[in-house]
């Protein structure tokens, strides 16, 4: 029976961590009974009440759920940080705290994996995806990912949907050779991934913008656009030296 770390990255999730607890053991308790799971609460930073949520969430299901916090900022570094002290796992998955990609899809990415894949992504631009989203940020996400195919010849649609699941071998052995912090992160993974020859598979999802007046994205748009393109930059830099 493979080992499987399912894991929640938190950055102020109060308002909904508890119940995507409860519907990802509901759900990894009915679909992936062939599976050693685990659900991995990782806390970066907040400043609410979500790690004490987490200590709560912890006595009540037992040793089924995992908590641990990162205080440097960033979902890149929250992830490198935690999963390379947690190398014991054969699979490794995460999922965005608000449930945005439905967890249906789940099991489906986590059987691709077991089966031989080492970095299975929902993508939100195939053409069997549901997606519903904001105008505006849809249109953001397409120019990113023009811009990625422009400059640096990516052959993926979707570089940052928090929807992921890894092998062991691409965590243990690409993780460390990651440098981004933050957003930029997955498109980084994913880069070096398919020019280092792992099995990289994009697959359909059921996508929902899931934010609400209670809990407004704390990302800085134009800010991460600026980000982002100096990111991209970098990374042709570097991938132009590695030649």
């Amino acid at each position: 029976m493979k080992k499987l770390l399912i894991t929640v990255p938190c950055y102020n999730e109060e308002i909904v961590l508890e119940k995507t607890i409860f519907s990802l053991f509901q759900y990894a308790t009915k679909n992936l009974s062939t599976f050693d799971w685990k659900i991995f609460i990782l806390d970066n930073n907040s400043k609410d009440k979500t790690w004490d949520i987490a200590k709560t969430l912890k006595a009540k299901y037992g040793d089924k759920i995992v908590i641990d916090q990162v205080p440097t900022p960033g979902r890149g570094v929250a992830l490198r940080e935690a999963w390379l002290k947690m190398l014991n796992f054969d699979i490794y998955a995460y999922t965005d705290a608000d449930l945005s990609t439905d967890i249906k899809d789940f099991s489906f990415i986590i059987n691709k994996v077991s089966d031989g894949n080492d970095l299975v992504t929902g993508s939100r631009y195939l053409a069997n995806s549901d997606v519903k989203r904001d105008f505006f940020r849809k249109g953001l996400s397409k120019i990113y990912n023009l811009l990625l195919k422009l400059v640096l010849n990516v052959n993926f649609k979707d570089a940052q949907c928090g929807f992921k699941a890894f092998s062991n071998k691409l965590v243990s052995e690409l993780f460390p050779k990651t440098s981004d912090n933050g957003w930029f992160w997955d498109t980084e993974l994913m880069i070096l991934a398919c020019r280092g020859g792992y099995k990289v598979l994009e697959v359909p999802i059921s996508w929902r913008e899931a934010r609400d007046e209670l809990r407004k994205s704390t990302v800085a748009v134009f800010s991460e656009i600026f980000k982002n393109l100096k990111n991209i930059l970098i990374m042709k830099k570097r991938l132009a030296k590695s030649k």
